[in-house]
């Protein structure tokens, strides 16, 4: 009986541990390894990277800043983790992806929220790292379905939440299609 709790915790355990990472993560039956394209803050970013299909896991929320070039134009990034979501067992070859928006040095929570449905065709560069930390870069078309403020009542904490499609391609060695990402980022941690 003392071997069958054991077991029976470490399943739990194990199988808690492993769905987490998947929390909001809802199978799209059109495409196999992807998340729905949702908007509902899931913190969930999904694509096939040259068929195979990524996702952010859920857990990890994307980074979202501005860099300071010193010039009059700055760098908006939107940056999330890669990881396999298919049942083939190998090693990414890829860590993470960014997308890399030129903005004003005056961009702010007001000019964020200005992307609401805005589409930017073959115009935003993009970045990939692989696991040895190179960086690889081509161009993106980056569609913002849906970018809100959301105010929590019990809190007044406030949140950005981030909706849309993405695609592109690293010359014709990396080709990104069918990418959609969810996300709610809490204001507190925007640098502008």
């Amino acid at each position: 009986m003392k071997n069958f709790k054991t077991f029976h915790l470490l399943f739990i355990s194990v199988f808690l541990l492993t769905k987490c990472n998947f929390w909001n993560f809802y199978p799209d039956p059109d495409d196999k390894g992807l998340s729905r394209f949702t908007s509902r803050g899931y913190n969930i970013a999904t694509s096939y990277v040259n068929g195979r299909s990524f996702v952010n896991t859920g857990s990890y929320s994307p980074l979202l800043y501005k860099d300071s070039t010193g010039s009059s134009i700055d760098t908006l990034r939107l940056t999330w983790g890669l990881y396999p979501n298919d049942s083939v067992r190998t090693v990414s070859a890829y860590r993470n992806i960014s997308f890399l928006m030129p903005v004003s040095q005056s961009f702010n929570k007001t000019n964020l929220l200005a992307f609401n449905g805005q589409r930017f065709l073959n115009s935003v560069p993009l970045t990939i790292q692989d696991t040895s930390l190179n960086t690889m870069t081509g161009i993106a078309t980056l569609y913002f379905v849906s970018v809100s403020e959301v105010v929590f009542s019990d809190s007044n904490d406030k949140y950005i939440k981030l909706s849309g499609l993405f695609d592109g391609n690293i010359g014709d060695s990396v080709i990104i299609t069918k990418g959609r990402f969810d996300f709610e980022l809490s204001e507190k941690t925007l640098n502008f």
